[in-house]
């Protein structure tokens, strides 16, 4: 298990910025190229690559990224590019489960859940309900505005959103994810194989 990679917090940092796959992508590419975040940073900057309309929104995307990124193994950043989109999006989601407390327990007490239960309908008052319940049980998130709160809850339930296993708005439909068998045995070599069922991997249920 990769526990450099996992955050135990709730991290305030990635509150203001959504999935951000492509800006991700360039820079896992970039990152590969040259292996070092200030070539990485430059070269975005210098170049315009991020479809921002300013250069402050680029680089405060680029702190995030960089935060989600860091000590990310070199095997992972090349799934992430010598793959299909699909499967790109999964391996970035299965790194944001990583560093989002918030999305690792949502996918866990409720999405997982729900499908155990061979569920695949998720009220989107229910998703929200229990954002707040968590907001309720931890003085960490008390302390946060209620705008941070609000961006920080909304761009997490996104991001299964954009991995492509919720679709719909209300309610959220749960879908299985197709997992590349080279990333399936990527995580179960590194004994992640729990972030499959995270990640709505039908062989990960099969024993259920």
């Amino acid at each position: 298990m990769l526990d450099h990679l996992l955050c135990r917090d709730y991290e305030v940092s990635i509150a203001n910025h959504p999935f951000l796959f492509d800006e991700t992508l360039i820079c896992s590419r970039l990152l590969l190229e040259h292996g070092e975040w200030e070539t990485v940073a430059r070269t975005v900057l210098e170049n315009s690559m991020f479809r921002t309309r300013s250069a402050a929104t680029a680089q405060t995307y680029l702190r995030a990224i960089r935060f989600r990124l860091e000590q990310v193994p070199t095997d992972l950043l090349r799934l992430m590019n010598n793959y299909d989109e699909s499967t790109a999006r999964l391996a970035l989601f299965y790194i944001m489960l990583q560093k989002n407390r918030l999305l690792r327990e949502f996918m866990e007490e409720t999405v997982r859940d729900l499908w155990l239960e061979d569920n695949n309908a998720l009220p989107r008052e229910s998703a929200e309900a229990f954002f707040e319940d968590k907001r309720a049980q931890s003085a960490v998130l008390k302390e946060w505005s209620d705008s941070t709160w609000r961006k920080f809850w909304q761009n997490t339930l996104k991001a299964p959103q954009e991995a492509g296993l919720l679709q719909g708005q209300d309610p959220l439909i749960l879908t299985p994810s197709d997992i590349e068998p080279f990333l399936r045995d990527w995580l179960l070599a590194r004994r992640d194989g729990v972030y499959l069922e995270l990640m709505l991997d039908p062989e990960a249920f099969a024993f259920h």
